[in-house]
């Protein structure tokens, strides 16, 4: 036997005088063909539409066509009139058991008289009223609806109706059938105001004032209804009429409960607080993909730090720590002014979260929103962040990285700038603005930023609160102990270690970094870009001179046969390049029409950022200031001697957002590589067949020349002929 249903068998009949709705649409029958029914569109337009009896049977299984029997029946039109517009189902309190009431009576006497125990007449009926109560209560026993409310008279099984009523209601009954027992009986009563217009119009007036941002309370708005009335009584008095009456502090309150709640909302506690207590709440976003939707946002991160760190920050100059926001000015009016550090302050955190998993997948700490930290978080969504948590020793890899489908942000200048979507766009990537105002939009960053607030920073020094309430006594900046480079592994510790391993609600108990392994096996994410597209998309770009030496970046000298060919045929004297402050091992250069990649001369340099090259430098040039040539060894021991003191020290850094405005790099290149010149230094030979080395020079070890030195290429330039002005 086949039980299941199909549409192929079933056929639906409809009557002449029905209104068939179908999907919104109201029809009305024209012609039931063998085929199927054809109806005509009740809004007089006569437009007609057919519909196989297959497709009628599909749509009724669907729940989407709505039959009204006899709707056109004129006698039906008529019981329609007379009828409530409420359904006799979906009757609820009073009306509820004043129907129980009508039905039982009528259902009783209807069998007393099938009986003939007794008849319509009055004498009949008083006669018989016990056995017809009697009756009554046996079959109203289970229709009783239940409450609290206080039973009137109306509702009352206990108190009979007159034979008259009676025949009324048999009569309803026999007319229109169960909805002849409905009445308008919740309507009467006298719905106006009992004061009079003049009245009405002073108390409204100050009723309105409830609707301030001053909040007064419904006893103030009392007073002042009465204030007005005894204004306006004096006023009468004068003109010889009588006194107005004084409205209740009831009537005040019921008149205030009468004022729409959104505008009351609105006026009191402002917009967003309206759109929070008013907002429909829906099923929310659904995304199935690791990355499928990036939401970013900023943060100002209410944990006052010590903002002089240890480590890497004990490196940088005066120049490099200003433009990190971590020295002020004390005269901006004086150019020699003295920077002091500015000893406690707040910063702004960039974030991104993936919505699937709702795993973070992008942190930059700034001292500002601004473009540049917004196009790095971009590139580390991109990027493993294994580095991060093995600096700070997390249990948890944080490997979530990839290129994501799109990114969902506000209206902040940060990413609107043209940096931002440039870079987005050269990914690949969508984007979408949200509205601004309306962090509804995006729920998954703003809940985030808020479980930061709540579990993150109450555990840190320095807390700083949302409110002065909250605030009470406490003083966060006498409390502040944390250095910013503590501040960073605890924020890192806390997003890789406790966050993604805390089950989260919106995973259904699941906790995010099981959601990311889970969905990313079954998924996979978009690979991140290549290197040459990362230093496209992020790296900074600047016009160099180009000559037989290559190009020179911070002392770094790029050089390829692609480039010497194109010098060869072009008379070009400056081109565009592009290079990646974290990596300065080779950089992108725009020959003609297309980038082309040029490595740095020095291979070890590949992977090196650019702070720990400038740093190197830094150090080596500390140790011997008058010289005026770099050993290129040299440099690079301390970059190893850098990256393996401060690794870890690095490593967290890399939230912080770095600055490689043109001031800074111009600064960097006029002051520290300012007659600088590097050179390779020559390996010391041994003799064949002979003990020892030879011993490397004076110059060779400190990079400058020794008198003797000197003399001898004056004497052998003499002595070829060549004479310099001045000899």
């Amino acid at each position: 036997m086949d039980l299941s249903f199909n549409a192929a068998n079933a056929r639906y009949a409809f009557g002449k005088f029905d209104r068939v709705t179908i999907d919104g649409m109201p029809f009305r029958l024209h012609m039931d063909m063998e085929q199927g029914a054809l109806f005509t569109r009740e809004d007089g337009t006569g437009v007609a539409q057919q519909f196989s009896h297959q497709e009628l049977s599909l749509l009724g299984q669907q729940g989407r066509i709505f039959v009204e029997r006899d709707y056109f029946n004129p006698e039906a039109a008529r019981r329609r009139l007379m009828r409530s517009h409420v359904s006799a189902s979906a009757l609820t309190g009073r009306p509820l058991r004043r129907f129980t009431k009508k039905d039982a009576y009528c259902e009783a006497a209807k069998e007393l008289h099938s009986e003939k125990l007794m008849s319509f007449t009055d004498t009949s009926i008083k006669a018989n009223m016990q056995l017809l109560m009697g009756r009554v209560m046996h079959l109203a026993a289970e229709r009783l609806p239940e409450g609290e409310l206080k039973v009137l008279k109306s509702e009352n099984l206990g108190i009979p109706p007159s034979p008259r009523t009676l025949r009324r209601w048999l009569a309803e009954y026999d007319d229109l059938g169960l909805i002849g027992h409905l009445d308008a009986m919740g309507s009467r009563g006298n719905r106006g105001h009992r004061h009079s217009p003049e009245v009405v119009a002073l108390m409204m007036k100050e009723v309105h004032g409830y609707m301030s941002k001053d909040k007064p309370t419904m006893k103030m708005i009392h007073e002042n209804v009465q204030r007005a009335i005894l204004i306006r009584n004096e006023e009468r008095a004068e003109e010889g009429k009588w006194p107005l009456p004084m409205p209740s502090r009831e009537t005040v309150r019921r008149a205030i409960r009468s004022l729409d709640p959104y505008r009351v909302e609105l006026a009191r506690n402002g917009e967003a607080a309206a759109r929070k207590k008013f907002r429909p709440v829906s099923n929310g976003i659904t995304v199935t993909r690791p990355l499928e939707r990036v939401e970013i946002d900023e943060w100002t991160v209410n944990v006052s730090t010590l903002l002089e760190s240890h480590g890497f920050y004990e490196q940088l100059t005066d120049d490099e720590k200003r433009s990190l926001g971590l020295y002020i000015k004390d005269d901006e009016k004086n150019p020699e002014y003295k920077a002091k550090v500015k000893a406690k302050d707040r910063w702004t955190l960039t974030a991104a979260i993936c919505c699937a998993t709702r795993c973070i997948v992008g942190l930059v700490l700034s001292r500002n929103a601004n473009s540049e930290a917004a196009v790095q978080l971009l590139e580390m969504i991109t990027t493993n962040k294994g580095a991060w948590s093995d600096a700070v020793g997390a249990l948890t890899p944080w490997d979530m990285h990839g290129t994501p489908e799109l990114l969902v942000f506000d209206g902040g200048s940060a990413f609107k700038s043209m940096r931002f979507r440039m870079a987005a766009e050269d990914l690949g990537v969508m984007w979408e603005m949200a509205m601004n105002g309306v962090p509804e939009n995006r729920g998954t960053i703003e809940r985030a930023f808020g479980t930061m607030a709540t579990d993150f920073a109450p555990r840190l020094s320095g807390h700083t609160y949302s409110s002065i309430m909250e605030k009470g006594d406490a003083d966060p900046e006498k409390r502040a102990a944390l250095t910013l480079e503590d501040f960073t592994f605890g924020l890192l510790r806390w997003v890789v270690d406790i966050y993604h391993n805390t089950p989260h609600a919106g995973l259904r108990g699941e906790t995010p970094v099981h959601a990311w392994r889970r969905l990313s096996e079954l998924y996979g994410v978009t690979p991140p870009p290549s290197s040459e597209m990362m230093r496209v998309c992020f790296g900074h770009q600047r016009k160099y001179r180009l000559d037989k030496t290559g190009i020179h970046i911070l002392g770094v000298k790029y050089q390829s046969e692609i480039l010497q060919k194109f010098l060869c045929r072009k008379d070009c004297k400056t081109v565009e390049v592009r290079w990646h402050p974290k990596d300065i091992g080779g950089i992108s250069v725009k020959l003609g029409e297309h980038w082309v990649n040029v490595p740095a001369r020095d291979a070890s340099l590949k992977g090196v950022a650019a702070q720990t090259w400038l740093t190197a430098v830094r150090h080596v040039k500390a140790g011997n200031p008058k010289a005026n040539r770099l050993d290129n060894r040299a440099v690079r021991e301390a970059i190893k001697a850098i990256e393996g003191r401060n690794e870890a020290a690095m490593a967290k850094a890399k939230l912080n957002m770095e600055d490689w405005s043109e001031e800074r790099f111009v600064r960097a290149e006029n002051k520290l590589f300012s007659g600088i010149e590097f050179y390779d230094r020559k390996e010391p030979t041994k003799a064949k067949d002979e003990l020892g080395r030879e011993i490397p020079s004076e110059e060779e070890l400190t990079g400058v020349p020794t008198q003797s030195e000197t003399c001898k290429a004056s004497h052998e330039t003499k002595k070829s002929g060549v004479t310099f002005e001045g000899e």
